[in-house]
């Protein structure tokens, strides 16, 4: 069996790093994958030694011949859409173009679900452009979801089939470990705290909308100013862009690492002490619980006030999709796997962070709490199987 990836996302790594994990999951039963990638993450595709046809957002509508000819060419058994939201914004917002011309090319569909979109309303905020997703995906006759974020259980009369992400990773030897650190510069006592940014967090530093770019400034700078407040000992690796805000953190304490290729990040979190993430769902969260690293979530609950300078209540930082990751959070086993705070309170972010890094107690405790969400994964059926299952479905 063959598949066809179509992940068009642009600027980040994170849909496409889903769809190649779950290709990798189905190779052993001898299921390849070609993907469609945007130029961004076509290194992504060179180092993980798949193959791909690359677009760009100046194609426009020309991108439908360019899949078109790609399924000739491949003649795949099933396209799956890594993931159906990315697909869906990058097809309708990017391409200008109708997403489902991908229903008429003779091909079954099998869309990503990363956001249990059927216990949501819909709704997403992107960049200040309120859009309301296409609810196509409620019609289909299977979705697959990856967990994390994805509950393990999909509840009773979901259509959506829960796999695996990926298998807990191999821990670095002490040596291998001890040669990614001395690199960094970090002696013997430091405790690293990693933050990732993306291009996009970056970017709506200066879109036109007040609320967005509101967040995307303050956000890093109430955290750095917090962070500040961490023991000397405490070194800071940020890894993507650079963020305005960041500055705040002590120069001679912070490492500034660029947007690298996935197995470098993943060589520098396994160096890591910690994990900071400044928004759900994040794959530096996700990759924390197969690393076997603690972790702290800075989001802010609300509630929101009028006040002139008062911050909107945000999940997904910069943006907020409260109403999509709120539910998608609730009873979600997975929040026993990280440490959460609150952005305005102060003491108790530093508190939270401190724990994670320092606390053998707070260390342990999420390290049981990672060990019960791994024992719910290993409970699922092998991932062969639960795409067999999805095949079949699809009549």
């Amino acid at each position: 069996m063959k598949l066809l990836f179509l992940a068009p996302v642009v600027g980040t790594h994170g849909e496409v790093t889903t769809g190649l994990g779950l290709a990798r999951l189905l190779a052993p039963a001898g299921i390849t994958a070609h993907f469609v990638v945007d130029t961004h993450n076509a290194p992504q595709l060179k180092a993980a030694g798949v193959p791909g046809t690359v677009i760009d957002a100046s194609m426009g509508t020309g991108v439908r011949a360019v899949v078109e000819d790609t399924v000739r060419a491949e003649r795949p058994d099933v396209i799956v859409l890594s993931d159906y939201l990315s697909y869906w914004l990058m097809m309708h917002r990017v391409y200008r173009t109708d997403p489902w011309f991908v229903e008429q090319l003779g091909v079954p569909v099998i869309p990503l679900d990363l956001y249990e979109w059927e216990n949501t309303d819909f709704r997403v905020d992107h960049f200040g452009l309120g859009l309301e997703v296409d609810r196509r995906i409620l019609g289909m006759p299977v979705a697959l979801r990856p967990a994390p974020w994805a509950r393990p259980d999909p509840g009773p009369g979901s259509r959506a089939l829960v796999y695996p992400f990926m298998r807990p990773l191999p821990r670095p030897g002490a040596g291998a470990r001890r040669t990614v650190r001395s690199a960094l510069g970090l002696r013997e006592e430091d405790r690293l705290l990693s933050l990732s940014v993306s291009g996009w967090q970056r970017h709506a530093q200066s879109v036109e909308d007040p609320v967005t770019r509101g967040l995307a400034r303050r956000v890093p700078e109430r955290v750095a100013a917090a962070l500040r407040r961490l023991p000397d000992t405490t070194r800071f690796l940020v890894v993507g862009p650079d963020l305005d805000g960041l500055e705040g953190l002590p120069a001679e304490r912070t490492l500034r690492v660029p947007s690298c290729p996935p197995d470098r990040y993943q060589d520098l979190l396994d160096a890591s002490d910690a994990v900071l993430s400044l928004h759900v769902p994040a794959s530096a969260l996700v990759r924390s619980v197969f690393s076997d690293l603690p972790a702290v979530h800075v989001g802010h609950s609300g509630p929101h006030t009028e006040e002139p300078d008062a911050l909107a209540p945000y999940s997904m930082w910069p943006l907020r999709w409260n109403s999509v990751v709120r539910p998608l959070l609730a009873d979600n086993p997975l929040t026993g796997t990280f440490r959460q705070a609150e952005l305005l309170d102060t003491d108790g972010m530093v508190a939270a962070v401190d724990a994670v890094l320092n606390d053998p107690g707070e260390r342990a405790r999420l390290a049981e709490g990672r060990a019960r969400y791994l024992a719910l994964l290993d409970a699922l059926p092998a991932v062969p199987e639960i795409f067999a299952e999805a095949v079949r479905r699809l009549g």
